[in-house]
């Protein structure tokens, strides 16, 4: 019985969901300075629980519309393992948990831990409820998924010399990629959200225009390496990565063109199925090339 509620609160919580958003917060841990250990456990334990808050917590504003969801149902709060009332009182311990610790490592991480979670309530709360709102949505993907946990990692590590324009110059290809794969999420949940009247970008524009964005946004992250080596941000060994990644990205390219050529939720949940399997892998030999090159 005990294990079997730890369970059910480990699967609420959906961290196969939001592994990009580690990425992002850690590569701004170590992409120009390290910090101490200590502080990176500390900071790291607490962006990890605010992550699960906001994870948590719009599961809770989604409940209703999560139930109409052939995937989305089995979920703890839409399938009932979970009760309104067990989730707020975790969502509440996670993010006090989190604020805490904040609080005892650097007070000065305290407003951008604030707004990444305001961001992501903001998401799914009755209001403003911007999953709804057209291109609001994939804005708020991309700053909250991708710029706001890279600029939290910068800040853990504390490097010299990062101006903001560099900032939002480097966390270019992470807000792309995460507005991408929002634009993809809500492709395979076309048919509920439009069914429970939610008014998402597909819903609102039509499959194809949003398979036709996401690539735009996949292709932007794609070709961000090529502007940082033109502007001499990096240097052209550092390459060497892609070669590494290509064939393992390969499959993952193969189900996009397919979503691509013929929008529908069937192609949009492969796509994320096998970016599930093969991006963690992706994303681990990325950080350690990263590191690796800290290190020499």
């Amino acid at each position: 019985m005990y294990f079997s509620s730890l369970k059910v609160y480990y699967r609420v919580c959906r961290l196969e969901s939001w592994t990009s958003w580690i990425f992002s917060f850690v590569l701004g841990s170590i992409l120009f300075s390290l910090p101490s250990l200590e502080r990176f456990i500390t900071i790291s334990l607490a962006f990890m629980l605010a992550t699960a808050f906001i994870f948590v917590v719009n599961q809770y504003f989604d409940r209703e519309a999560d139930k109409h969801n052939d995937i989305k149902r089995r979920l703890p709060l839409a399938s009932g393992s979970l009760s309104s009332r067990g989730s707020m009182l975790f969502s509440s311990l996670l993010v006090s948990s989190s604020l805490v610790l904040v609080l005892l490592t650097d007070v000065l991480l305290l407003p951008p831990f604030i707004f990444y979670l305001g961001l992501g309530m903001a998401y799914s709360a009755p209001i403003p409820n911007l999953k709804t709102v057209p291109i609001a949505d994939f804005i708020v993907s991309a700053v909250g998924a991708g710029f706001l946990p890279f600029y939290i990692g910068l800040a853990t590590a504390r490097p010299p010399d990062v101006d903001i324009p560099l900032m939002l110059l480097i966390s270019v290809p992470l807000m792309a990629f995460h507005s991408g794969g929002h634009l993809v999420q809500t492709l395979g949940d076309y048919s509920p959200d439009r069914d429970f009247g939610l008014n998402t970008f597909p819903v609102r524009y039509g499959q194809k225009k949003a398979a036709f964005l996401a690539a735009f946004f996949f292709f932007l992250a794609f070709l961000s390496p090529f502007i940082y080596l033109f502007l001499g941000l990096i240097q052209p060994v550092h390459f060497v990565i892609a070669v590494i990644l290509i064939p393992l990205f390969l499959p993952i390219l193969i189900r996009f063109i397919e979503l691509y050529k013929q929008p529908s939720e069937e192609h949009a949940v492969n796509l994320q199925k096998t970016v599930k399997k093969i991006g963690l892998f992706g994303l681990v030999i990325i950080l350690s090339y990263v590191l690796a090159v800290r290190f020499l």
